[in-house]
This record gives structure tokens, C-alpha cells and sequence, in this order.
């Protein structure tokens, strides 16, 4: 299943983060004849922003500080680093990522990396599963494939406000309504 109609049907999720493994997008049609590249990553940028509608304040583009030096279109990147869309991390991206990620309830995380040399670090192996997207690019589309059912994790947007409207349901009932609740059940009840 492909994420976008998704996020088409789920007007909340719009308001979450999304953060961007730009190493892995820019190296994921590396095949070492080719540099790593910036137009990918910019391919996915723009397609969260123009075709899915998310702010550019909640895409957040994190890259290890090595890309620079590999990227095929370096000026490009400069500039993108100084507009502040692409941030560079000071080591390896992924402690970034992640620990960017644990800030928030609920996130997004565009990778095809499954980040198993962090699964102890992470509160379970549930916790990535449940945020990464995998990703396919294909000539100049992409193609951004969920690695979960939305409907089954819990801090999901969508899901949050479905158990804050039982929760407001339940707290709101009468004592009218807790009487007819049990008035046909079996036993004996005393109110007093």
C-alpha cells in the first residue's frame, strides 16, 4: 500500500514531523559509478511539500557531514544547508534522527535504514517499525510505502483523537446512564 492516499484520508497527520534520512535517499541509486544524490532528496522534500501538504517547518531534512564532500551537486547543497532545508549533522545522522524522533509522540521517518544497531536504544523494536517509511525512487517519482497498519499504533495521530473522544464520552455519563447500563445485568446492586 503507498502512503499518500493515506495521508489524503488523515487530515491530522499533516500536523506531525517528518524527518528525512537524507544519506540514505541520496545514496539509495548510488551505485558507486554515481554520486549520492541531491536531486533525490529533493524529490521527496518536494513531494511532502507540494503534492502531500506538509509545512516545511515539520520536514526535517537531517545528513551526515561527510555528504558534502560526496554530493553531486555541492553548490546546491550549500545553499540548502544555509537556508536551513537540509541540517547537517556534527557525526553520524542517525543518533541524530532518532533522538530527534524520541521528542515527539508521534513521527514520521523517511529511511530505508532499520536502524538495528539501535534497537536497544530505542523504547522497543515496535517504536521504528511504527515510524520509518520505506521508499522506492523510480526515474523521477517516488514512491513512499508505509511498513505498518496506521489503525493498530496507538500515538498515531488519528488514533489519539479516537481515544480522547471515548475518554470524554465516558467521563461525561450520568448517573442515568450508568442505571440503564446495569439495569439488565444479573446480580444484585445496591446504591446505598
Amino acid at each position: 500500500m503507498c502512503l499518500e492516499p493515506i495521508i489524503e484520508r488523515l487530515t491530522r497527520i499533516k500536523n506531525i514531523k517528518i524527518i528525512l534520512d537524507c544519506n540514505n535517499i541520496a545514496y539509495s541509486r548510488n551505485n558507486k559509478l554515481k554520486p549520492p544524490s541531491l536531486s533525490d532528496i529533493l524529490l521527496v522534500y518536494e513531494l511532502l511539500k507540494e503534492k502531500l501538504h506538509f509545512k516545511k517547518k515539520d520536514i526535517i531534512c537531517i545528513c551526515d557531514p561527510a555528504l558534502k564532500y560526496r554530493i553531486d551537486k555541492p553548490l546546491e547543497y550549500k545553499v540548502l544547508k544555509k537556508e536551513g532545508i537540509l541540517i547537517e549533522a556534527p557525526k553520524v545522522a542517525d543518533e541524530f534522527i532518532l533522538s530527534y524522533a524520541l521528542k515527539y509522540d508521534f513521527c514520521l521517518i523517511i529511511s530505508n535504514d532499520k536502524f538495528r544497531e539501535y534497537i536497544e536504544q530505542l523504547p522497543n523494536k515496535r517504536w521504528i517499525e511504527d515510524r520509518r517509511i520505506s521508499f522506492l525512487l523510480i526515474n523521477d517519482e517516488i514512491c513512499l510505502s508505509p511498513n505498518i497498519e496506521y489503525s493498530n499504533v496507538p500515538n498515531f495521530p488519528e488514533n489519539k483523537e479516537k481515544i480522547n473522544q471515548f475518554e470524554k464520552i465516558d467521563s461525561q455519563i450520568s448517573t442515568l446512564d450508568v442505571l440503564k447500563r446495569i439495569e439488565h445485568t444479573k446480580g444484585e446492586f445496591d446504591l446505598y
